[in-house]
């Protein structure tokens, strides 16, 4: 799928499908993660496609729920449990059906009349995965116009619908640019920490069990609550605005508010990684993310040892030289991708 042959855009829509339907499989591997990379960096209509292929899955949700769509859908019930019994197949199950491009035709074919026949009522939220690997930054647009930037080895599930907007933070870090929308807010989840907003520009960031919120422009809400249905009458815990932040840890109460300089908020989507008076531990676990095996701290009476420092992501390799020159540690090389650090 990733010819370097010049396509019709025909074709380059067929493929982009073909992809995105592997992505949201079970089973996806690492090398069909960076086979896509590969096919989205030949062209940038390649990247287009794709985009415009995540954006049709998302706002299948918004079809109105008609007398006829019911019909429609109720008539077609066992082809459409087939379909999606397809959508959810392993990632194996899926390259042994559409090995080659010849066959994008009839499957994409499939695809639109899932589309059609599903019909999604607005209640039925479509939920969609989106990953990064170690170093990876990537960049999403949702149906709504918003984006979100996503952080390495961070994972997220975003639900869009025409009634609500919400996103689930599984691990790691994000940057948020919402579009603003009054009538339907947008609510991102992560631990036991909802986060509200109408539009803004804001950080969240997931360290172990702590979670921590950020502001670059605008107003955010936090409550110390995770589920989005609970928060319609709710009175948030903490509002922030442009230039605060503010932690929760895992079964605490919310740390007080502080001011964080707007040049440090999301600075890691510029390749810098900004650390003031943080624990060794968080500090290695962060950074961790973005270098492509292990650093392990086995000194545990050092973790909670505050460190501030600034340090480019190409620089993560380094770490534990730098950690070494300043604190009690010694660096052990056990691999190439493996590093142990202890006094």
């Amino acid at each position: 799928m990733s010819e370097s042959v010049k396509h019709s855009p025909d074709q380059i829509n067929q493929q982009a499908a073909e992809w995105f339907t592997l992505m949201q499989s079970a089973g996806v591997s690492t090398e069909d993660r960076q086979r896509l990379n590969d096919w989205l960096a030949e062209h940038p209509e390649h990247q287009h496609a794709y985009n415009q292929i995540e954006r049709v899955w998302q706002t299948l949700g918004d079809i109105s729920n008609t007398a006829e769509a019911s019909a429609l859908r109720r008539s077609v019930a066992p082809l459409s449990a087939r379909l999606m019994s397809f959508f959810k197949a392993p990632a194996a199950m899926i390259r042994a059906v559409i090995p080659v491009p010849k066959f994008a035709m009839g499957f994409v074919s499939a695809c639109v009349v899932a589309g059609l026949i599903l019909l999604p009522r607005p209640s039925e939220l479509i939920t969609t995965h989106y990953s990064t690997e170690a170093g990876e930054i990537r960049t999403i647009t949702l149906a709504d116009n918003s984006e979100i930037t996503l952080s390495a080895k961070s994972q997220i599930s975003t639900r869009i619908s025409d009634i609500q907007r919400s996103v689930n933070l599984i691990s790691g870090e994000a940057f948020f640019d919402i579009a603003k929308d009054r009538q339907k807010p947008f609510y991102v989840t992560v631990n036991n920490v909802a986060v509200e907003v109408v539009g803004t520009q804001f950080n969240v960031q997931k360290i172990r069990d702590a979670v921590s919120v950020a502001v670059l422009e605008g107003v955010v809400n936090v409550f110390g609550e995770e589920t989005v249905d609970r928060l319609v009458a709710a009175v948030p815990d903490v509002v922030l605005t442009a230039g605060q932040k503010v932690v929760k840890a895992s079964g605490q109460a919310f740390d007080a508010v502080i001011d964080v300089p707007s040049s440090d908020l999301g600075a890691w989507r510029m390749g810098r990684l900004i650390y003031t008076d943080v624990s060794l531990t968080d500090v290695v676990t962060d950074a961790g993310r973005y270098f492509d095996g292990k650093i392990l701290l086995q000194s545990p009476e050092l973790a909670d040892v505050k460190v501030t420092m600034t340090l480019r992501t190409d620089q993560v390799g380094q770490l534990p030289d730098m950690l070494a020159q300043t604190l009690p540690l010694e660096v052990h090389a056990v691999s190439d991708n493996i590093i142990l650090l202890k006094n």
